[in-house]
């Protein structure tokens, strides 16, 4: 096979821009988790970078960092090489507790399973800041949702194929899911996902999530240490600001429209919701938001119409698409569409790629 080969991919290269204008990036950490896989698998990393763009010598130096899109492009030749889509959700078989460096022992060191969890979602930004994770708790669910800001599947099931792996060396048999869903197609056989993650798996879905039972949050970690947890969280909060200085911060309007997101979920998109959330009244939301100069109703428009586009690069069904988003049917989707676009969701929707076989 030519080794400069890529599997075709459904999902777009690149990766969207943070605030300011900032291209997004990984560290030299994260390259060393997957380098490490790719060794394990019998090949050199060093001329996959090159070919990347990257410098293999970033390994060596801890906190530097390099430009998403050349990760991406590492991810889709490693995987052509290897002719093995799901590498990435088996990464974790072979990557023992502390390769994930500062966060793994920050996780480890946490009072609790939601307090771990917490410290994820925060500082997820030091390894790639093109993604997002998320905790929700709805009714007795937790949700750990993941938001792919560059495209590619292989980064989300990766972190999916570690958080599983971690959940159950960490907890053995006291820990158990309710699902695992993906909002991509399957990449590989069904029975791989299926031994992976132990639990009922979903493709095609709204979001990329585990789900678990909410009083899972509450178990105690193994190395529970609040002092060493403390060093290590102003380690990682220093090199946060470093990495996302003042006008590089999450904003209020973007914070906003990520609960709206999560409300996709519950069909849930009210200001009053909202208000709950952020523990304000409506009033008070309602004034904040015209002082960012947005509405409730256009954010709304906005989180819907993103998700739209995006369920229409895969093949969910319009009337499916209608129901995640709250409309009544697919017509009434169809004119909501159209009147965001000026195109019918037929007119854009394209029949998603399949990694060759190989």
């Amino acid at each position: 096979m030519d080794p400069n080969a890529t599997v075709n991919s459904p999902f777009a290269p690149g990766a969207r821009p943070l605030a300011g204008g900032r291209a997004p990036t990984v560290s030299s950490e994260y390259l060393r988790m997957f380098a490490a896989g790719v060794e394990a698998r019998g090949l050199d990393i060093a001329p996959i970078f090159a070919a990347s763009g990257i410098d293999a010598a970033i390994l060596r130096r801890r906190g530097a960092r390099v430009r998403v899109g050349a990760a991406a492009e590492a991810w889709k030749r490693i995987t052509g090489l290897l002719g093995d889509p799901l590498f990435a959700l088996k990464l974790a078989d072979g990557l023992p507790m502390g390769a994930i460096t500062l966060i793994d022992y920050l996780v480890m060191s946490s009072a609790d399973v939601g307090n771990g969890l917490q410290g994820i979602t925060r500082f997820a930004p030091l390894m790639n800041d093109a993604e997002q994770l998320t905790l929700t708790v709805q009714g007795d669910e937790a949700r750990f949702r993941f938001h792919n800001g560059n495209g590619l599947p292989y980064p989300i099931e990766m972190i999916v194929g570690v958080f599983v792996r971690r959940t159950r060396d960490l907890f053995g048999p006291g820990w158990s899911l309710r699902r695992v869903c993906f909002a991509h197609a399957a990449l590989g056989p069904r029975s791989t996902y299926d031994r992976i993650c132990q639990a009922p798996v979903q493709f095609e879905m709204p979001y990329t999530e585990v789900v678990f039972a909410r009083e899972l949050l509450e178990l105690p970690m193994p190395g529970a240490d609040a002092r060493v947890n403390a060093i290590l969280t102003g380690e990682a909060e220093g090199a946060l600001a470093a990495l996302t200085p003042a006008n590089g911060a999450p904003s209020f309007v973007g914070g906003v429209k990520r609960m709206l997101e999560d409300g996709l979920l519950e069909h849930d998109l009210t200001l009053t919701r909202l208000a709950d959330q952020l523990g304000v009244s409506t009033r008070t939301l309602q004034r904040r938001l015209r002082a960012a100069g947005v509405t409730h109703r256009g954010l709304v428009r906005v989180v819907r119409q993103d998700h739209a586009t995006q369920s229409l690069a895969t093949r969910v069904s319009q009337g499916q698409i209608a129901r995640n988003l709250g409309y009544s049917g697919a017509g009434a989707f169809q004119r909501a569409f159209k009147r965001w676009s000026g195109k019918t969701p037929g007119q854009v929707r394209r029949k998603p790629a399949r990694p060759r076989s190989r």
